[in-house]
């Protein structure tokens, strides 16, 4: 009962508790209905999203540390010196492609009986669900039993063909949809704040490529551009900015739940990942 009371706590409704642990909304209610009775008052108040009451958030406290302690006990139990099994890792698919597909092969080398399944895509899969075991984020959580480690600094620039012409009114391309938020982006649109953007795409190699076609500037990683044929770094000067704001970076975190990082499989993932983003240009 009290797993399925963290379950519920923690995810916010009985329909993704009831999925997660692999039970019907029924069972969860029931649980519910024995552990409420044996407090002898209401632990949630069934509203959307479910909320904790005072007393509920007092035992999820309390368990917390037992289901924890049981995530940690199976990953164990699951593990062989040999370090066999699947670890899943989840990041964007620009980091995949760029960073880790090309060390794959020593990977395996080091790790022959382990397996990778990486989940890439801009959505935030959830180490506390199970749905990853490792994680590589562009921030840093802030809540959660997660423990993150920053293993990458990544910095950024205004870039262009070498081929196009520069003034205080060349056209600029951004990023959109669930990176329209990014702080990167945010401080495009500061700097061209009198103009509308050419082109808005939703991921970082296609702007990087529409930059070396030479549709327009783009604010990009440095470590990226220098992939990119026949493209240049360009001052925000001569983009016409007049703000003083300085130009974004961003950190990459590895994060683990706090119940699996000592897991021999999950560590020796964490550990290639670090040689991997430690061996990179920012």
């Amino acid at each position: 009962m009290f797993r399925t009371f963290e379950a519920v706590a923690r995810l916010g409704s009985l329909t993704a508790a009831s999925k997660a642990l692999g039970v019907s909304q029924s069972t969860i209610s029931r649980h519910l209905d024995r552990l409420e009775e044996s407090a002898g008052s209401p632990l949630l108040l069934r509203e959307s999203p479910l909320r904790l009451t005072e007393r509920g958030s007092s035992l999820l406290a309390a368990v917390q540390p037992m289901v924890d302690a049981a995530l940690a006990a199976r990953s164990t139990l699951e593990d062989t010196p040999e370090l066999h099994g699947e670890v899943t890792l989840t990041t964007v698919g620009e980091m995949v492609r760029w960073e880790l597909a090309p060390r794959l092969l020593e990977f395996y080398r080091a790790f022959p009986h382990l397996r990778l399944r990486i989940l890439a895509e801009n959505r935030i899969s959830s180490l506390a669900a199970g749905e990853a075991d490792v994680a590589l984020r562009m921030f840093r959580p802030e809540s959660g039993e997660l423990v993150a480690q920053k293993v990458r600094s990544v910095s950024y620039a205004f870039f262009a063909a070498s081929s196009l012409e520069l003034h205080p009114e060349v056209p600029w391309m951004g990023l959109t949809g669930s990176l329209a938020g990014l702080p990167e982006q945010r401080h495009a649109e500061r700097v061209f704040a009198t103009r509308p953007p050419r082109l808005l795409v939703e991921d970082i190699e296609s702007l990087g490529l529409a930059v070396q076609a030479g549709l327009g500037v783009a604010l990009l990683p440095r470590g990226f551009a220098a992939r990119l044929a026949e493209v240049v770094e360009v001052s925000p000067q001569r983009l016409g900015e007049r703000s003083s704001d300085s130009l974004p970076s961003r950190d990459i975190w590895m994060v683990v739940h706090r119940s699996k990082q000592h897991v021999p499989r999950v560590r020796a993932v964490m550990g290639w990942l670090k040689e991997v983003l430690n061996d990179v240009r920012p």
